[in-house]
């Protein structure tokens, strides 16, 4: 008689339950140990696994003073990449403003003539990180640029079938829209400028044992006007 045949159906089939279930559990812990393998490069790679979480105030806690540097350098660049974007898509929107209402027949040529002008103003008046500390920069280009957008929604205002251009409209929505997030932009940027300066102040001496690359490192200017 077959072996097989002493076993009834039933407990042939708990044997192959247990089987499976057994080889289940080993792939998973397979897979459980590979996943914490992973999560400890990555943590190991993360310069702020290491932070001191004493200090829950200091948002680069635990780094060390080349890391916390370029932590902030890396976050001026973004913050400033972010403001220019904007500033970008806004000049694009008015330019693309200034055509549509030129379709218009009885748009008043004088003023768009003006309005114009002061788009090329704000072309060639362009902030840079290196423009911005000359005395009066950011003012003038932001009382253009304020002007100029008055200027606009007057024209949107006063134009006869203004108000029926779709696409008038949807560009002065959208110029508005980038001058309310003007603030947020640029105060994200001057406070991570504003602890960057202050590093770089704090730490002169030892920034300069770093190397070259830290050397040099100057202040940056902020769109905030500080009074002395």
């Amino acid at each position: 008689m077959n072996k097989l045949n002493c076993f009834s159906p039933n407990l042939i089939f708990l044997l192959l339950i247990l089987i499976v279930a057994f080889s289940f559990a080993c792939n998973n812990q397979k897979q459980t140990k590979e996943q914490s393998q992973d999560s400890v490069q990555i943590a190991e790679k993360d310069p702020w696994a290491d932070a001191n979480l004493e200090d829950e105030s200091d948002p680069f806690r635990g780094l060390t003073l080349e890391q916390k540097v370029n932590a902030l350098l890396d976050s001026v660049d973004i913050q400033w990449y972010a403001w220019n974007k904007s500033d970008e898509e806004r000049r694009i929107a008015i330019t693309q403003l200034i055509q549509e209402l030129g379709k218009l027949p009885k748009i008043n040529k004088a003023t768009l003539d003006s309005v114009k002008q002061m788009q090329q103003k704000a072309t060639q008046d362009k902030l840079t990180q290196e423009n911005m500390m000359q005395a009066k920069r950011i003012d003038n280009y932001d009382e253009n640029m304020i002007s100029m957008v008055e200027k606009l929604s007057s024209l949107m205002t006063n134009t006869p079938n203004a108000n029926k251009c779709d696409k008038c409209l949807s560009l002065i929505s959208q110029i508005k829209n980038i001058d309310e997030n003007e603030f947020i932009l640029r105060k994200t940027y001057d406070d991570n400028v504003f602890i960057l300066n202050d590093l770089i102040e704090k730490e002169k001496s030892n920034l300069e044992k770093l190397g070259d690359k830290y050397k040099n490192i100057n202040k940056l200017p902020v769109f905030a006007i500080i009074s002395q």
